[in-house]
């Protein structure tokens, strides 16, 4: 009896002694002494974020580390993560959906330091009452990455069946079609192996197409009744699913490889075609300079490489540019103790104001961002200045309607149905019609949980 007295003793004053210091994390001098955990949402910034860890370990002292989910897992990888005892302190949401479902988890950014550095309010997210969840670290716009050297060695062909002579001219996708089919058949003289890079179908790297390509096709839908992308999911018949199959047609049939090999393909291989000049474009968005950029046996240089639209045939598409918004959201987690959550925001103050982060933003993430303190940051992504250029010429920008898509569900459904039309197992019609029911039923849900 006493030994067991004895050991509760022990046991209650250990217990006094973490709640009279306030919290494990922090030691008597008030420093932090626990741990930054980031779960990143974005595979090819990996080996930045593991840099910028380590920098900002050094530079301070606190232990700060960045995991990065694999390719399209990011929800069931948070989920597993936020169930563990080293939960993430920094997690991402993509969209409104997310916020939903991890609102419990989101502190309260309104009036922190973070949320006072931003130029707008515009790329947040917000909670019912109006409180800051969730800031946006990134910019982004995608579109077809085009090599202009192969284009200029195409204009300047002989024999070429088109009167195109230079890239502003390609403002339609009749125009796209025929430039595309053009060279596809003179793929020798031009060096190439085919005009665009692998699409790449293998479930988790089909992100690009099952998401992204769908943006204009829903966009078209939904304009006229207008678009709330922070508001309930609309219905979708999938109206201009014609388009969205030709210009998929369009990257399948003018390819580096045969449309049924797009299973085995992920987003590096197709990245590294464009890189070493095996083709001319890719679909993908201004993030992918990094990747461009860090192929080993590059050839494609900052002055190769610029954006064109997409196309897919819809009436009133040459008045449109590349698709612009704010994606990837910055939660914390308020279930982590007050020294977490705060040691949590000063990192994210540093890495978007201090001198040493603002340079590991623009010249290792290559981010632009909504942050004021961002305003003098040196930025060397060439296709930054491919987006004002597109701008500059009055082109308007889709918004990211595809967040509005219902769930991870549906986006996987679609990406494996896509693979199989790609391989002829699956006509058309079944896609689109499959497509229905899934986007009915999981509008439906997401819908009932707001």
């Amino acid at each position: 009896m006493k030994k067991t007295l004895a050991v509760l003793l022990v046991l209650i004053l250990g217990f006094g002694m973490i709640f009279a210091n306030g919290s494990k994390d922090t030691a008597e001098d008030g420093t932090f002494t626990g741990e930054i955990y980031w779960l990143n949402f974005k595979p090819e910034v990996s080996d930045a974020m593991k840099e910028i860890a380590s920098i900002y370990t050094a530079e301070t002292g606190i232990k700060t580390r960045i995991e990065t989910a694999a390719s399209g897992t990011y929800g069931p990888t948070l989920s597993a993560e936020m169930d563990k005892s080293n939960a993430p302190s920094i997690f991402v949401c993509e969209r409104p959906t997310d916020l939903l479902e991890w609102y419990d988890y989101s502190l309260d950014l309104t009036d922190t330091e973070l949320a006072k550095m931003m130029t707008t309010d515009t790329y947040t997210l917000k909670g019912p009452d109006g409180s800051i969840r969730g800031i946006s670290y990134a910019l982004e716009s995608w579109g077809i990455i085009v090599n202009k050297s192969i284009m200029e060695k195409y204009f300047a062909l002989p024999n070429k069946k088109t009167s195109v002579n230079s890239l502003e001219e390609i403002r339609s996708f009749d125009t796209l079609k025929a430039v595309v089919e053009d060279m596809q058949a003179n793929k020798d003289a031009l060096g190439i192996n085919g005009v665009f890079g692998s699409t790449a179908l293998k479930a988790g790297d089909d992100w690009r197409y099952q998401t992204h390509l769908l943006n204009n096709p829903l966009y078209w839908e939904w304009v006229d009744d207008g678009i709330d992308l922070f508001g309930a999911i609309p219905e979708c018949n999938f109206e201009y699913g014609d388009n969205y199959k030709a210009i998929l047609d369009l990257y399948l049939n003018n390819s580096v490889i045969d449309k049924k090999l797009v299973g085995t393909k992920t987003v590096d291989d197709s990245m590294a075609e464009f890189a070493l000049g095996q083709c001319a474009m890719i679909q993908n968005g201004d993030w992918a300079w990094n990747s461009i950029l860090n192929t080993a046996g590059a050839v494609v240089t900052a002055d190769d490489v610029c954006f064109i639209p997409i196309y897919d045939g819809t009436p009133g598409e040459e008045a449109m540019g590349l698709a612009t918004g704010a994606g990837q959201y910055m939660v914390i987690n308020c279930q982590k103790s007050e020294a977490e959550q705060q040691a949590a925001l000063d990192f994210l103050v540093w890495l978007f104001s201090s001198e040493t982060g603002k340079e590991l933003v623009a010249q290792k993430l290559q981010f632009v961002t909504p942050f004021k303190t961002m305003s003098d940051a040196v930025y060397t992504n060439p296709l930054f200045a491919s987006e004002n250029q597109l701008t500059a010429e009055g082109l308007q920008s889709y918004p990211w309607t595809c967040n509005l898509i219902p769930s991870q569900t549906f986006k996987n459904e679609l990406g494996a149905n896509l693979l199989l039309y790609a391989q002829g197992q699956m006509t058309w019609d079944q896609v689109m019609d499959t497509a229905r029911k899934s986007w009915a039923v999981e509008r439906d849900l997401n819908n009932a949980n707001r």
